[in-house]
């Protein structure tokens, strides 16, 4: 996808359907009068920890009139000063949009007039206002580009905010896109609903739609799949409502997927909480926010509280006990909680809560293994080659196929709670875990009836599945 740039005309070029990046598009090819364009947004450090604002809407503008680029009805939380810390600059994907062939001199940012801002150094922020707003959101515009590259960034100069009388003085402007696929990316949510769902399980593709816009999404074996209340037996279909989280490809403008929740009952949880354990009682914990949607916390921290219907996931989205949880949540794991927050006591009370592989910042597949767990009984046992069959009655972790056969492999390092290889005998309903390829799951872990003893940490598996709540 190439523009160029005449005087201060951003031209985009079109064609139809030729360097479309083959999947970046969604439901349906490109026509001659228009392409797919991503948006970004970046910074430059500035004196904040924290800068946070809620994006409503790109939209270009030229000569012949303006079009959206992105558009979100809730808006997308973005903490501005994260994208430029350490000296690094990342980018944040908010939207890919459909753009016809036009002349734009100009991008307009739509965001909330309520921003938060946290000094660097400091723990506590105010809740400000921007400069000339009027009414409930802020325009922010800029020069279209001339570094002549797509996708589109809009790059918030955090060096020439100022505040002053809880009102912000905010600066935009255009960002070179050619150097998003050379810098790194903080994973975003996407909503929408599940279309053109094809492949196999754990190598997906599908498309989601959500706020007018459409974007493909591309899973494999580092994708964790799991239901929105922490049931067992995730599906996948068409017309499914789903939370995705992940990166965008600057070239493909495909939706690398972190991880896919399938909302149960189409119900969404408002907030969602990212980052890392600063401390930890017996059922709370205090993060360190990294990132965040459908708040603006005014700290550097927030308190995440449970109780008896939290839902706890290891970083597979396998169901753990609580117990496993605290066991597990020392200071400095990465954390992410879905709820509902409180702004008052700073206190998210959540419904979900599950450990993160790190930053978890998008795909990219280690060919096709998945850490799983499985109940079902024995069909048949296979002593000397140290294998069985069972049938798969819940599932967590992948997508698989409720009432077929699976083959479970044994090594010698798995570890049997409440039987042995020896006395298995078909009928025996059992809990394995390990690892899933093809059709056959090399067992970690077995345990008789929810009888696994888990290793305490992010990766033990003795919670009890979960009944699913329509």
């Amino acid at each position: 996808m190439n523009t160029w740039v005449k005087g201060s005309i951003l031209a985009v070029a079109l064609v139809a359907a030729i360097g479309c990046g083959g999947g970046g598009s969604g439901g349906g090819s490109a026509t001659p009068s228009a392409k797919r364009v991503g948006f970004f947004v970046s910074s430059t450090a500035g004196t904040y920890s924290h800068v946070w604002v809620n994006v409503r809407q790109a939209t270009l503008v030229g000569p012949s009139g303006s079009v959206n680029l992105f558009t979100s009805a809730t808006g997308k939380s973005v903490d501005l000063a994260s994208l430029s810390q350490s000296g690094k600059k990342l980018y944040a994907a908010l939207g890919v949009g459909s753009v016809p062939q036009a002349n734009f001199n100009k991008v307009q940012v739509t965001v909330d007039n309520s921003v938060t801002v946290i000094p660097q150094g400091a723990t506590q922020g105010t809740k400000n206002t921007f400069a000339g707003a009027s009414g409930a959101t802020k325009t922010i515009s800029f020069a279209a580009s001339a570094s002549g590259t797509l996708p589109i960034v809009a790059n918030f100069n955090l060096s020439k905010w100022s505040v002053s009388g809880n009102q912000v003085t905010a600066s935009c402007e255009g960002g070179d896109g050619s150097q998003v696929g050379s810098g790194g990316q903080e994973a975003q949510d996407f909503e929408g609903t599940v279309g053109n769902l094809a492949g196999t399980a754990p190598a997906l593709t599908f498309d989601i739609t959500g706020d007018g816009a459409t974007t493909h999404v591309i899973c494999d074996a580092n994708t964790v799949i799991a239901n929105s209340d922490g049931s067992a037996n995730p599906v996948l279909a068409n017309n499914s409502r789903v939370d995705v989280l992940g990166t965008v490809d600057p070239t493909t403008l495909a939706l690398m997927a972190t991880s896919v929740t399938i909302r149960v009952g189409n119900a969404a949880q408002p907030n969602r909480v990212a980052g890392t354990i600063a401390s930890v009682t017996t059922d709370s914990f205090v993060l360190t926010v990294n990132d965040c949607h459908g708040l603006q916390p005014n700290s550097t921290t927030v308190t995440v509280a449970t109780n008896a219907t939290t839902a706890f996931q290891d970083a597979n989205g396998i169901t753990i006990t609580a117990a496993q949880f605290f066991t597990a949540a020392v200071v400095g794991t990465s954390i992410c909680a879905k709820g509902t927050y409180d702004q008052p006591s700073n206190t998210l009370t959540a419904a979900t809560v599950s450990i993160r592989q790190g930053d978890q910042g998008g795909g990219g597949g280690d060919g096709g293994n998945q850490e799983v767990k499985v109940q079902g009984p024995v069909v048949t046992v296979d002593v000397p080659n140290s294998a069985f069959t069972m049938t798969i009655q819940h599932y967590e972790g992948a997508l698989l196929t409720q009432g077929s056969t699976l083959n479970v492999v044994i090594t010698a390092t798995t570890q049997f709670n409440g039987t042995t290889l020896a006395t298995l005998q078909a009928g025996t309903t059992l809990e394995v875990k390990g690892t899933y390829s093809g059709t056959t799951l090399t067992a970690t872990e077995i345990g008789t009836g929810g009888d696994m003893g888990g290793d305490g940490g992010g990766n033990g598996g003795g919670g009890r599945f979960r009944p699913k709540h329509d």
